[in-house]
């Protein structure tokens, strides 16, 4: 039984996760979002709800999606105080229903349910990490809100600043994952009082499964010694099934150039801001053509204010893996599936993060060379034409985006992974 939450970037691993493990014989049954449904049944896979769902979170909280981003990308602890913990019973609940007769619960590991309902159920866990700031390290941090973390420590001293820093970064946190202790405490389970968000549950023994590249980020020495990289998956469909180009977006992209690719993502894009109208602007002034992924509400407004022509292509959603390669360059919010296809497809990028691990992507797309990183005030503010100017014209990108593209194009972290939890499950 696999268990995962939240935007497509979190759903996509998973699919590709359980399509390879049924691939191999297994019958996997996946749990997550009434959402995203009819895209896990169209897969043939077997599908189980998981609360919250959109609709339920926008009831409790009343609020809509884009109110959600807006409260998460200003609040650091929107997401466990507001999102998970108040509909932890709900997830627990739910879990525990879809892993009766499972042989093994993987799970995301903010799906904070999981745990305590595999405990409760005898089965055996495996926590999955889809970046790398759900595994920190003091020797590697990742960019976590404003801890002030020494990001490349050379010393023994800025080492141990870090592990400081982690210390009360941890300790905040823990603050808010009481109803996960209080939970497991009601139902006689052990908790390792671990931070479970950016711990990925170290000390409690449970294998780690990472479904990253190592390129992106190492294993490092205090990372816990279940922790598995397999590289990225790489599943990428609207709706499930083979993925194909709009016919009018296939006949843009053959007609000239290789246009900007300007994309939110599934999340960011339900709350754009001024985005898509700066973007619009760089692409002008760069006399490029561009392509924005705007999803539906936002294509239809941009639609209704007479965007487009022959050098703007204006759509809802179109696969990464087949435009993100026709790009002279992307721009992104940085999320980690997107990320993860702009790796792949070997063009450089520019990076405008919003919230939670974005900006650690972010940091390290620079940090290999194949992108820039801008703030999407300054991008907004008139900064996008410079910061475009330079991933184009600076050969250096272009250069390190094509040299490590087969390194990524050549992981199967959906296949790799898949074995590797066939292999748990033989071992016992």
């Amino acid at each position: 039984m696999l268990a995962t939450t939240g935007s497509l970037g979190d759903l996509h691993p998973f699919l590709g996760l359980a399509l390879a493990l049924k691939g191999l014989g297994h019958a996997p049954l996946l749990a997550t979002h009434e959402d995203h449904r009819a895209k896990v049944e169209a897969e043939g896979l077997a599908f189980a709800p998981l609360r919250p769902s959109t609709r339920q979170i926008q009831e409790r909280l009343g609020l809509d999606i884009a109110d959600v981003f807006e409260r998460m990308s200003r609040d650091p602890d929107f997401l466990l105080r507001d999102l998970q913990m108040p509909f932890l019973s709900e997830t627990y609940e739910d879990v525990r229903a879809a892993a009766l007769g499972a042989d093994m619960v993987v799970a995301h590991n903010i799906v904070f349910g999981a745990a305590p309902a595999a405990r409760a159920l005898g089965l055996p866990l495996v926590r999955v990490a889809l970046a790398p700031i759900f595994m920190q390290s003091a020797t590697d941090p990742s960019e976590t809100g404003p801890a002030p973390y020494v990001f490349t420590p050379r010393s023994a001293a800025a080492i141990g600043w870090n592990r400081f820093v982690r210390a009360l970064v941890r300790g905040r946190i823990a603050a808010s994952l009481k109803p996960l202790r209080d939970l497991g405490r009601r139902l006689g389970v052990a908790h390792a009082g671990a931070d479970a968000m950016f711990d990925c549950g170290h000390g409690d023994g449970a294998p780690v499964l990472g479904l990253y590249s190592p390129v992106f980020g190492l294993v490092q020495p205090d990372h816990p010694p279940g922790l598995t990289l397999v590289g990225f998956p790489s599943y990428d469909s609207e709706a499930g099934g083979q993925s194909a180009l709009d016919p009018a977006l296939a006949a843009f992209l053959d007609a000239g150039p290789a246009p900007i690719v300007f994309s939110l993502g599934s999340f960011a894009v339900h709350a754009p801001g001024d985005f898509y109208r700066a973007s619009l602007e760089a692409a002008r002034v760069l006399g490029r053509r561009a392509l924005l992924l705007a999803g539906a509400e936002e294509a239809e407004r941009l639609a209704g204010a007479g965007t487009g022509g022959g050098d703007v292509f204006v759509g809802s959603y179109a696969p990464h893996s087949l435009v993100f390669p026709r790009a002279a360059a992307i721009v992104h919010h940085g999320g980690i599936g997107t990320t993860a296809q702009a790796l792949r497809s070997g063009r450089p990028q520019l990076v405008t993060p919003f919230l939670g691990d974005q900006h650690d992507n972010a940091r390290r797309v620079r940090r290999l060379g194949v992108g820039r990183r801008l703030r999407p005030d300054r991008y907004e503010r008139g900064g996008a034409a410079a910061a475009l100017r330079a991933v184009l014209e600076d050969p250096a990108y272009a250069a390190a985006a094509q040299g490590l593209a087969p390194v990524f194009r050549d992981e199967d972290g959906a296949m790799a992974g898949a074995l590797h939890l066939d292999e748990l499950l033989r071992q016992g």
